[in-house]
């Protein structure tokens, strides 16, 4: 996958007011040294109302000063620049959170069971051999990142980054469109704003030993593995996922630690089999869903106990992305590019990608290309450490990930088409580098021809690769480039602004390398929206320009499916 989705999107608690100043941390997991600081008095806002009162409750972050705000009554103030707008979407959301449902108040609620418990804590006084970890995960190895290049100009949409790995020592044996996992690792501030909404300050440093609990009644009782770490704020850190919204087994496990009733009896609604269709609505709308810790600050009263989190939070699942180089090409190295995932949080404020914005913080220092757009607030604060003169040596935990069905074919006389917008393009960055390695390499063998389309918002914002892709185009490696961008303005009435109009205007052509060169098609990017519209464009072209229905054009573009002529590498 390209540009990693935090599609279990990792969200930053808080909005940045004033000359505020957002803490971005990052460790280096061989040397344990810290990357992000708190600048400056840096308030971090971060709030839930509580029912009926309106109460709003903050959370604290990091070890900066965080702003407790609170709306009662008639107030409208709100801690930090909010507009008004947003302040009444942000308390409608509150609302619809954690107000009682009338309608579930007759009926008895068909709530879930009360999950057996089945872990115990035991806190030490100082470490031992059950509370050392190895400081790679499991299966992963370290990788230094070499360099790093902003890929976007400041005033694009999105922000890509490339960043460049050391695999020589690794062993690794890729090819153009494998994959790999980044494990990375939670929000430092956000932690802390978690810890702090537990009252673990006093212990969050405390090793501790995790026993299966003596009597459980849970069958098949384990000590989750990916329970690596030994202390509450490094499990935070890098075990647990504490951005995405609580599973309903854990609404039900919090529902016994409110001391308010009322809280008490909401959460059990939105647990319950009556409360699936609120749950569903209010847990997960793509960029409007709530944190952990917005849920928690949404009900004060609830003081769900370690243990209760350690059963309850999943996995923090490591993030997949797109090799977009090859072998051939860049021996010992791989690199690859993703977008820094920025999105409007459930509590206000802008919203990081965990994994995203660790990397970029992690790489500040290398980064070169297009100056940072201001709204990178994370990895400015970081930005800020160069000139302290402290100096990193980054390196993050890597795993391979085959990716066999979207390989180059191994006839290399046979003719591709890739389709991939934005990041999308990764692989075929590293398609084209080792066609253009085997070219070189054997000059008298015959390639077949290879075809691009891109897209992308802004042809001088935003376009990724462009040189490389004019280079390819140079040399023969790369025969057909077919661009488009979706919001300059067009020439005319027949400017394609997406790949799938430019399928459409090159149809008849389109449809000639499938039928008479038989190119393999290669699709990369979004599955919900982009690749959907591609295959039904594609379809669409193949029966105009055959001449046949397109019942008989899907069931000839399926056929291609089955036979592995038809490929696509997409995420959601």
């Amino acid at each position: 996958m390209a540009g990693a989705v935090d599609g279990d999107t990792n969200t930053m608690v808080g909005a940045v007011a004033g000359d505020s100043r957002t803490m971005a941390g990052a460790v280096d997991r061989d040397t344990n040294t810290m990357v992000g600081a708190v600048a400056g008095d840096s308030r971090t806002m971060a709030g839930a109302v509580d029912g009926d009162t309106n109460t709003m409750v903050g959370a604290v972050a990091g070890n900066s000063n965080t702003m407790v705000a609170a709306i009662a009554g008639d107030s409208n103030t709100m801690a930090g620049a909010v507009a008004d707008d947003s302040r009444t979407i942000i308390m409608q959301r509150l609302a619809e959170l954690t107000a009682l449902d009338a309608q579930f108040a007759d009926p008895p609620l068909g709530t879930p069971a009360l999950p057996a418990t089945w872990l115990d804590v035991l806190y030490l006084s100082t470490e031992n051999e059950s509370t050392k970890v190895e400081l790679v995960p499991n299966g992963y190895q370290m990788a230094p990142v070499v360099a790093a290049r902003r890929m976007t100009r400041h005033d694009s949409v999105k922000s890509a980054l490339e960043l460049t790995l050391d695999v020589s020592k690794l062993n690794w044996k890729y090819e153009p469109g494998d994959a790999f996992f980044i494990a990375g690792e939670n929000d430092r501030a956000e932690v802390q704003g978690l810890i702090d909404r537990l009252n673990l300050t006093d212990i969050a440093d405390r090793p501790f030993q995790l026993m299966l609990k003596e009597g459980t009644l849970k069958r098949k009782a384990a000590v989750p593995d990916y329970i690596r770490h030994r202390t509450i704020r490094k499990v935070f850190t890098y075990d647990l996922d504490i951005r995405s919204p609580p599973k309903k087994a854990l609404l039900r496990a919090m529902a016994e630690c409110c001391s308010e009733q009322q809280q008490t009896l909401r959460l059990l609604q939105l647990c319950s089999r009556q409360g699936s269709a609120t749950y569903m609505q209010l847990m997960h709308l793509r960029q409007l869903r709530p944190t952990f810790l917005d849920v928690l600050n949404a009900f004060p009263s609830c003081q769900p106990s370690l243990v209760c989190l350690l059963e309850g939070l999943g996995k923090l699942a490591p993030r997949p992305y797109s090799i977009s180089s090859s072998p051939l090409s860049k021996p010992g190295l791989v690199t690859f590019v993703f977008n820094k995932v920025i999105y409007d949080g459930f509590s206000g404020g802008r919203m990081h990608g965990v994994c995203t914005s660790w990397l970029d913080a992690l790489t500040v220092q290398l980064q070169t290309g297009p100056k940072k757009s201001p709204h990178d607030c994370v990895s400015s604060t970081v930005e800020q450490l160069a000139s302290l003169n402290i100096r990193l040596t980054p390196k993050i935990p890597v795993q391979l990930r085959h990716n066999q069905h979207f390989r180059l074919p191994d006839d290399s006389s046979r003719s591709v088409i890739m389709l991939g917008p934005g990041t999308g393009i990764a692989p075929f960055v590293g398609f084209l580098q080792q066609i253009e390695a085997l070219r070189t390499k054997y000059t008298n063998h015959n390639f077949g021809k290879t075809w691009l389309f891109y897209g992308c918002r802004h042809k001088e914002r935003d376009y990724l690769y462009r040189k490389e892709l004019a280079n390819f185009l140079t040399t023969g490696t790369l025969t057909t480039l077919s661009e488009s961008f979706s919001r300059d303005t067009p020439e005319d009435d027949t400017t394609p602004r997406y790949i799938q109009d430019n399928i459409r205007l090159h149809a008849a052509e389109f449809v000639r390398w499938l039928t008479d060169y038989e190119a393999l098609v290669y699709v990369c990017g979004d599955a919900k929206n982009m690749a959907v519209g591609i295959m039904r464009t594609v379809v669409e072209v193949y029966a105009d320009v055959r001449g046949v229905s397109e019942e008989e054009a899907r069931s000839r573009i399926e056929k291609m499916q089955q036979d592995k002529l038809y490929k696509q590498d997409v995420w959601t």
